[in-house]
């Protein structure tokens, strides 16, 4: 939404005397981002929140009524003269709307929503923005993800190059955070170093996947100052509605805590929160089972591996490539046959060891899994008790 308000703010400033070119670059924009273009464009120019729907019929309608009003009138009217009359005699959603200059009026909004330093959004926007958010998924039954970055050692920056250059490292890194995100995310500088990002209709799979984008993509950076190379990463942890929790503040605090897991395994990391577990039961299970890491390599082939046993909690699986390691995010296609069922659940790399040559065994603890997966796994665990020697994990 950053992006596309941006650009639309540019359109308004490079075309302010020419309302035909500037409805031929809107609408090229709306073509470029799609129906969710509509409600920024009317949030910029009346404040008004609009559905993407009543959005676009609304700047539609709004440009008829323009044509209309300068046929009658004998000049062309203004697109801005255009919108309040619509808003006023036809659509009635302004009852005392209040003419101002656009750059006067943004400052304004600027001051309490953005952050002058990063750009990215304040925290106050942040805490309501969420609300609206979570409530938003919980109505329409969608996912929705929370990243919590913070630069690592950032204090060491300010301390040996000065806060000049920490300020430095600050704005660039959140550039390049807007710059890679999507449209309809929304940063917020969370308070310090710390970035958190709303990733609307996400799935937790896809958050990590983003996620490990941005830490190479700053690892990447090149940040000088004064002649200096400042070198930088950041950690993050992610957590997910509905499968974490189903609450905004929980949401806040889970991804914080997978932040601090992220920071305790030696930084320029990335956790998915997973819950302290209770004992769960684990019986044998013995099916081959497909295995994919979750990179950034889109074409990456899945593994095939021999699971060993299984509980709510996690799997344990042999293979015989050493290409996981402890922290690996993997996704797991899981069949279970007695069942007529097949899984797909993501999970992170918690143990590994090899008892001999060519012979590694891999621990995996559950990070997502959705209702049906879960009804498979307990049905499987439930109908195998009667049958197998029962361990606790």
């Amino acid at each position: 939404m950053q992006v596309i308000r941006n650009k639309i703010m540019q359109c308004l400033y490079d075309f302010s005397d020419n309302d035909e070119k500037l409805i031929e670059v809107l609408n090229q924009l709306a073509g470029e981002f799609g129906p969710k273009a509509y409600p920024v464009i009317f949030h910029v120019l009346t404040h008004l929140d609009l559905t993407r729907k009543d959005a676009s019929d609304a700047w539609r309608d709004v440009c008829f009524h323009r044509i209309e009003m300068s046929n009658k009138l004998g000049h062309e009217v203004n697109l801005r003269t255009a919108i309040c009359d619509y808003f006023c005699s036809i659509h009635k959603s302004l009852e005392n709307p209040k003419v101002v200059e656009i750059h006067i009026f943004e400052n304004t909004v600027n001051t309490a929503k953005f952050d002058s330093l990063s750009g990215l959004y304040t925290r106050a926007f942040f805490d309501e923005y969420l609300v609206k958010e979570v409530g938003r998924a919980k109505r329409y039954d969608t996912e929705l993800s929370l990243l919590f970055l913070d630069v690592d050692n950032f204090k060491q920056v300010n301390d040996r190059y000065g806060h000049l250059a920490g300020d430095m490292v600050l704005r660039d890194i959140s550039h390049a955070i807007l710059d890679e995100i999507r449209a309809q995310d929304i940063a917020s500088r969370y308070g310090g170093e710390e970035i958190v990002v709303i990733l609307p209709e996400t799935k937790k799979t896809t958050g990590l996947i983003l996620a490990e984008r941005i830490r190479n993509l700053i690892a990447d950076l090149t940040l000088e100052y004064e002649g200096e190379n400042i070198p930088v990463t950041i950690s993050g942890g992610l957590a997910n509605f509905p499968i974490d929790t189903c609450e905004a503040q929980e949401l806040i605090k889970f991804a914080d805590m997978a932040l601090l897991n992220a920071k305790s395994a030696g930084k320029n990391n990335i956790q998915a929160y997973s819950p302290n577990k209770r004992r769960y039961v684990r019986v044998s299970f013995t099916p081959a089972i497909n295995v994919k890491k979750i990179s950034l390599d889109e074409h990456q082939e899945a593994l095939t591996a021999q699971a060993k046993n299984l509980s709510l909690s996690g799997i344990l699986f042999k293979c015989s490539s050493p290409i996981f390691t402890v922290g690996n995010k993997i996704q797991m296609q899981i069949a279970f046959e007695n069942l007529s069922i097949s899984v797909l659940i993501l999970g992170v790399v918690v143990h590994v060891a090899s008892p001999g040559p060519e012979h590694f065994e891999i621990g995996v603890s559950f990070l997502e899994m959705d209702s049906q997966s879960k009804l498979g796994i307990s049905q499987y665990i439930l109908k195998e008790l009667g049958q197998t020697t029962i361990k606790d994990t």
